[in-house]
């Protein structure tokens, strides 16, 4: 069986230019009290995921994201306050606002505080969603530096050997540029899956595969479930202790130890629906070595790999962000496919809210 819903269907979708839907997003955070500054750095964040084709954290979230400010449950205008700082370290306070805006300023701490002593790091407390992980490291990239970030979550995975959630999803993202080649990018989840892809694939109507997802006796589940509860959980990445599990358990818990434990904001357990504690670290390359002898190593390890004889059955061996960086480049000409329903709920939420329909 195939399960044909990592990306929305694109004969069903409906197609936007990246432009245009950035537009559109500004305008209608702008609409419900979202400064300038902040509605376009959430933007940027929202259509970077959809360009990218991390459809499941882009744009299709604006909706539920202006809905939930309009019921009050983020403050907005939102006021960061650094908390703590060191040279190298500081300890950033949201002010419950939108988490694009505080991971967006902590990355932006942590290579100023790079540039100047070659590490700098921050991690978040009193947030919420910062969307795709990995559009924080890129951050870093961009300025020839290693740039990683984290965020933690409620729960919805269980420890391995557990049958109860105790452990958000907790994606960990790493950034490293290259020359010639694309820049590295690897954003995963610490659970078999990201939890948006089950929301996804309930919401087209496929089935998920063995292993997502399990019921509280450990039974597969195949049928995606339309909420949370206690009669499911997701599963560790790897989801057995001889498939790996522990150690996609040990990473959500590192996670949960630098994002929650290291800021206060609480480990996943402890945080209510739609909270998120999150951490950002960059490296200044240049501090170590040459930032373009870097590069150049980084070119031949990238081309060693993809040189590597392919198995059979498969397309040959690629690097981690080149399907993300290849589906970017196709959807920067053509433009970022839209399920329909999402598509409508933009629409009638610009209508509502009386902003000018730029899709």
């Amino acid at each position: 069986m195939s399960f044909p819903f990592l990306q929305v269907p694109e004969d069903e979708a409906v197609w936007v230019q990246s432009a245009d839907i950035h537009r559109q997003i500004v305008a209608l955070f702008q609409a419900v009290g979202v400064p300038a500054a902040h509605a376009h750095i959430t933007a940027d964040a929202l259509t970077f995921a959809s360009l990218h084709g991390v459809d499941t954290h882009g744009i299709g979230n604006v909706v539920g994201y202006c809905k939930a400010i309009e019921d009050g449950v983020y403050t907005i205008p939102q006021q960061l306050e650094i908390v703590s700082e060191s040279a190298t370290t500081a300890l950033l306070d949201c002010g419950n606002g939108l988490g694009f805006v505080a991971a967006h300023r902590a990355m932006e701490m942590s290579i100023e505080k790079a540039r100047a002593y070659g590490v700098g790091m921050v991690t978040i407390r009193n947030g919420h969603h910062v969307g795709m992980a990995g559009y924080y490291p890129m951050m870093a990239a961009e300025q020839d530096m290693l740039g990683f970030a984290m965020t933690n979550a409620v729960p919805v995975a269980h420890p391995l050997n557990g049958r109860k959630a105790r452990l958000g999803t907790n994606p960990i993202a790493f950034a490293a540029p290259a020359g010639q080649e694309r820049p590295f990018l690897l954003d995963m989840a610490t659970t078999t899956v990201a939890n948006g892809k089950i929301n996804l694939a309930q919401r087209l109507g496929v089935p998920i595969p063995p292993g997502w997802a399990v019921t509280a006796d450990g039974e597969a589940i195949t049928e995606p479930p339309a909420s949370r509860s206690d009669a499911w959980t997701m599963t560790p990445l790897g989801n057995t202790h001889e498939g790996g599990g522990h150690k996609g358990y040990g990473l959500a818990v590192m996670v949960d130890i630098l994002c929650g434990v290291l800021s206060g904001g609480g480990f996943g357990a402890q945080l209510q629906a739609g909270e998120n504690m999150s951490w950002t670290m960059a490296v200044d390359i240049a501090h170590f070595r040459p930032v373009a002898e870097f590069k150049a190593q980084m070119d031949e390890m990238i081309r060693t790999l993809h040189e590597t004889p392919a198995a059979p059955g498969t397309n040959g061996v690629q690097v981690a962000g080149d399907p993300e960086f290849e589906t970017a480049a196709i959807r920067r000409e053509r433009g970022i496919p839209i399920h329909p329903p999402q598509y409508e709920a933009i629409v009638a939420t610009a209508l509502r809210l009386g902003v000018e329909k730029y899709i």
